[in-house]
């Protein structure tokens, strides 16, 4: 028999696939390990938010969805590459936010937090800004044209 690879996984796709090979492969163990890397839990995907609220209607309930979404979020495996913050979604940056915890933990996890210097200007809020980056349009356009996927909430 001739020696062969051990088995792998890959990411492909948001999909996992294994790979085996029959043989005996103890001496090519040690160099393969080296070569497979976890899978990162970071996907090249932006999340826009525009409210401060999540949906339409009861604004009460609203509030407490997007709160619940962004726990979510700190506590999934899979984070978004960034969120952009517009509009009026930027108080949830900003100091006093029922959300401002939550934005934080996933700025310390890795996910970039945008916020509009547009909507900051006009509510006149930028010194109350906690997290996160001021970004201009032109920065934000290139980071949503440049994502895989962009979910708007």
């Amino acid at each position: 028999m001739t020696p062969s690879m051990p088995p792998t996984f890959a990411e492909k796709d948001l999909n996992y696939y294994l790979r085996m090979i029959r043989g005996d492969f103890a001496e090519l163990e040690e160099t393969q390990t080296a070569k497979v890397s976890p899978a990162s839990s970071q996907k090249n995907i932006v999340v826009l938010l525009g409210s401060r609220v999540l949906g339409h209607g009861n604004p009460e309930l609203g509030e407490r969805l997007l709160k619940f979404l962004l726990q979510a979020m700190v506590h999934n495996r899979v984070k978004p590459r960034s969120l952009v913050l517009i509009n009026e979604a930027v108080h949830l940056a900003a100091e006093g936010s029922s959300v401002l915890s939550d934005l934080m933990v996933l700025s310390e996890q890795g996910v970039r937090v945008m916020v509009c210097v547009l909507s900051v200007d006009e509510y006149k809020i930028e010194e109350s800004i906690k997290v996160g980056a001021i970004a201009d349009m032109d920065n934000i356009c290139e980071h949503l044209l440049t994502a895989w996927k962009v979910i708007t909430l």
